[in-house]
């Protein structure tokens, strides 16, 4: 459409929109609301001033990030930290790699799921390099094109996007890169050992059986790895000793009950199954009230 009165064009990309989808990747309600106070100015496509209060909305966005997913003292505590001469606190490269592996190093998250982060951190610096010269506006450096506007912002909310996925995903591929080897080891020391709340229920009782539905990363810090697990146990509760039960004096009964396993394993040695400290949960409540009484509680926590 042209001609006098015609609404003014948009983008191929619409970087407003882009923005607004970015919202939820952000970690805290703070970044929230920042993210979506940069993409309220993308909105005003006749504000002379657009880019440089996205990029202020931004580069706030960004350092309130780099404190949600990489506190000072996280950082300063892993092995890997080196501090940069003149620098009071963790530079920007050192925050980012904290936020993408926490405390393990570069090479160890290449063995364990051949992803490089190099390369994203280094874009992520970039944009915010590019964010800095449009954050004080001067009337010599204002860019004033609408397609230049748009290329710049689409190009820093992109890099901020991988950022935020990668934080999420590189982490889901570090867990899952060791998390067969400490499943197998949970649910082995899962079925070897007497699980006294299920004692409680009968003379004695095997475990048949072990399922494991999801797992989560719960988090990755300087010093540890840390992930759990939820499924489900299937046991037989033997009333009675044995001859009891060959005489048709006692009683077999099978039943399942809801499981969790939290792990933490050392960042030094995230694959070694020896250093894995398990701790495991079993509810049983419904045995006692069939779902009816929610007062009731007896759920086991205790160390493997």
């Amino acid at each position: 459409m042209t001609g006098e009165g015609a609404p003014a064009t948009q983008p191929v990309i619409d970087v407003a929109k882009l923005a607004r989808s970015m919202i939820d990747l952000a970690p805290t309600q703070f970044t929230r609301d920042a993210m979506l106070g940069a993409a309220f100015p993308l909105e005003q496509r006749e504000n002379p001033l657009r880019l440089n209060l996205f990029a202020t909305a931004i580069r706030i966005f960004l350092d309130y990030v780099m404190d949600a997913l990489a506190p000072r003292e996280q950082v300063e505590a892993c092995r890997w930290f080196e501090p940069v001469e003149g620098q009071d606190r963790p530079v920007r490269n050192a925050r980012l790699t904290y936020a993408l592996i926490g405390g393990l190093t570069v090479e160890q998250v290449e063995e364990i799921t051949s992803v490089d982060v190099k390369p994203l951190i280094k874009d992520v610096i970039s944009a915010y390099g590019d964010l800095n010269k449009h954050v004080h506006g001067r009337e010599d450096t204002i860019v004033c094109d609408l397609d230049e506007q748009d290329a710049i912002a689409h190009d820093v909310l992109v890099d901020l996007a991988q950022l935020l996925e990668a934080q999420r995903d590189y982490r889901r591929e570090i867990v899952d890169g060791i998390a067969d080897g400490l499943q197998r080891e949970a649910v082995e020391a899962f079925t070897t050992e007497t699980i006294g709340e299920i004692d409680i229920l009968a003379t004695h009782h095997t475990v048949d059986w072990v399922g494991i539905d999801e797992r989560h990363v719960t988090s990755i810090t300087a010093a540890h790895v840390e992930y759990e697990i939820t499924g489900s146990v299937g046991v037989t509760l033997l009333y009675g000793s044995g001859s009891d039960r060959r005489r048709g004096d006692g009683a077999e009964i099978g039943d399942e009950f809801p499981i969790g396993m939290r792990f933490q394993v050392p960042v030094e040695t995230p694959q070694d199954l020896g250093e894995a400290e398990i701790t495991s949960e079993i509810d049983t409540s419904a045995w006692f009230d069939n779902g009816k009484d929610d007062d009731v509680q007896n759920t086991a926590d205790f160390n493997l």
